[in-house]
């Protein structure tokens, strides 16, 4: 058995022990037996989950990401209760400069939690996702939301990517903002 999988088999036998609601040496060696058994029959694909980290990036990231929600939530309670209908709606696509599996998933996550996107698909292959924005009403706010989806995957990149993504995510950065 692969040493990698100790962890999740250890992981998944405490939440089997959680369930039962009591830790008896019955319960462990159950949990250890079927978390054995789901590790070895549904083995997960490798997924590379390196990353640098870099503090102040990452409370950028965190801040800007609560002024973000904050900002959006009171966006999105307005269209919710003010008397025009609400704006159309849109489904973007968004080419990510990252490929590793780790960022993407960040990427997509940090915008899903924004009230009013939301991730659809994340074609982690050819780096791509699609979201649903709840004002697409214009080519001008469906590009405003395409801007703001890579403007958080950069803060993620530059919170945990490597310098390489970082270069290319900010030289990206720098057409949306002369565009």
């Amino acid at each position: 058995m692969n040493i990698v999988r100790v962890p999740v088999i250890i992981a998944l036998t405490i939440i089997w022990t959680m369930l039962w609601g009591e830790v008896s040496p019955l319960n462990v060696v159950g949990g250890l037996l079927v978390s054995t058994l789901v590790v070895v029959v549904f083995p997960f694909p490798p997924v590379n989950l390196t990353a640098t980290l870099r503090p102040l990036r990452l409370l950028v990231l965190v801040g800007r990401f609560l002024y973000d929600l904050v900002l959006a939530s009171f966006q999105v309670a307005w269209t919710a209760v003010r008397p025009a209908a609400p704006p159309k709606s849109a489904v973007i696509e968004v080419h990510l400069v990252s490929r590793s599996d780790l960022l993407q998933v960040l990427s997509g996550e940090f915008v899903s939690l924004v009230p009013g996107s939301l991730l659809i698909e994340l074609d982690a292959d050819n780096g791509r996702m699609w979201l649903h924005v709840l004002d697409g009403s214009t080519p001008e706010r469906v590009e405003a939301a395409r801007r703001k989806a890579r403007a958080q995957e950069h803060r993620v990149i530059a919170a945990f990517g490597s310098r390489e993504e970082l270069e290319a995510s900010t030289a990206r950065l720098r057409e949306d903002v002369t565009a």
